[in-house]
């Protein structure tokens, strides 16, 4: 269930950005803020899933929070901060009329 949360967030996610880049420059940017959020995704997730591996037992902690749920939480935890400090400074470069 929480693999699912976070996949489906992951999903509005992509969508947003790629709507922000089509409303706001043109059809290729969209396609790239849609790849550049695919490729953290699959890296974060790969690098995040060896830490899990790593750190935790083989099973994971509890029955609903395994290993693969435990690495999507660190992951998508890795792009909200990453996200979050991208948009905040992208909002500080707009001028106050925008």
């Amino acid at each position: 269930m929480i693999a699912i949360l976070v996949f489906y967030l992951h999903i509005v996610g992509a969508v947003y950005a790629f709507s922000k880049g089509y409303v706001e420059h043109k059809l290729v940017d969209a396609f790239m803020s849609l790849a550049f959020v695919a490729i953290i995704f699959s890296v974060g997730w790969t690098l995040a899933g060896f830490i899990v591996r790593f750190l935790f037992p083989e099973e994971g902690l509890w029955e609903w929070l395994d290993n693969d749920s435990i690495s999507l939480v660190l992951v998508t935890l890795f792009e909200a901060i990453l996200y979050g400090t991208y948009f905040i400074k992208q909002r500080q470069k707009q001028p106050a009329g925008a």
